[in-house]
């Protein structure tokens, strides 16, 4: 099963690892000067599963990195305006603990 979600002050965030950069050689306004970044979700073993997410985000972040990210129309409001986006980092994770 997938450790899909992360339930955060009533916010459904996933747990994911930056994959790959995305680099646009034209693009809309609202995307100019953003980084798009490539995650994978993590399951419970922190293991790479699912379908990559096309990412925004406000700072350039490293592959291999440990990232929240929020899907759907949430991912829009991460930005002081509102952006089109159905995927945005929130923040990186320095450390995961699981309990079993």
């Amino acid at each position: 099963s997938v450790l899909s979600t992360i339930e955060i002050e009533g916010e459904d965030m996933k747990l994911g690892k930056v994959v790959g950069t995305v680099v646009l050689s034209q693009s809309i306004e609202p995307f100019r000067g953003k980084p798009l970044h490539l995650v994978m979700d993590l399951d419970e073993n922190l293991e790479m599963v699912g379908e990559v997410e096309i990412c925004t985000t406000w700072e350039v972040r490293s592959e291999g990195e440990t990232v929240i990210f929020e899907v759907a129309r949430e991912a829009a409001n991460v930005f002081d305006e509102p952006f089109p986006s159905d995927a945005s980092i929130i923040g990186k994770v320095d450390k995961v603990h699981i309990e079993k």
